[in-house]
């Protein structure tokens, strides 16, 4: 089926705005519990809220709600595994992540190695996706868009192609060694062998 997910957090849109394909492209509009506010202003309409439910706040009563409740993981998260069990297969976006308490801000990328959920999360300035391991992967890009690779934890890299810096059989492990590298062409393609490996594109950035 053609189309993909789209999330609304409870975040801020990005300031630079929602890229067009990922609106019009959505056939699935889900909100992570208080997000669904963004449906309005983006001119879509929310299939069903999601999560805990203590930021839904006013939301219409005909509005559908499926109450996420184990408090051991983030609203996002559990919406990610969601979508993992209820449309596997779908590629996943994910808006409305900005701002917001600076604990969320820094477990946003954990939300997605958590769930092992190859969504992208559109935030100002750029994107984020997880690296899932095992398989070749390519991500589209432009030449001289900055690429930034964030290992949590140790990583074995298999290959990055398609940047200034490739890189070939490389461990990684917490640090900022894989902080910026720059796509050379349309397409970046990177394999990683093991580890949870955060790749970062971004879009208002370039060398």
């Amino acid at each position: 089926m053609a189309g993909h997910v789209l999330v609304l957090a409870a975040g801020q849109l990005p300031l630079d705005g929602v890229p067009v394909s990922v609106v019009n492209e959505a056939t699935v509009v889900l909100g992570c519990d208080g997000g669904w506010r963004h449906a309005a202003e983006l001119g879509l309409e929310v299939s069903v809220i999601l999560g805990d439910m203590d930021s839904a706040g006013d939301a219409p009563s005909d509005l559908p709600r499926i109450e996420l409740g184990d408090q051991n993981a983030t609203d996002l998260s559990k919406v990610l595994t969601w979508c993992a069990l209820h449309h596997p297969g779908k590629p996943v976006h994910v808006v409305g992540l900005d701002g917001g308490r600076l604990d969320h801000r820094l477990a946003t990328p954990a939300a997605l190695i958590e769930a092992k959920s190859d969504a992208v999360f559109h935030l100002g300035g750029g994107d984020l996706r997880w690296i899932s391991p095992g398989a070749l992967v390519e991500v589209d890009a432009q030449a001289g868009m900055v690429i930034g690779l964030h290992p949590y934890g140790e990583v074995a890299l298999a290959r990055l192609e398609g940047v200034e810096w490739p890189l070939k059989d490389a461990n990684l492990t917490t640090g900022t060694r894989g902080v910026h590298n720059v796509a050379t062409g349309p397409t970046v393609r990177i394999e990683v062998d093991s580890g949870d490996l955060i790749l970062s594109r971004s879009s208002v950035h370039f060398a």
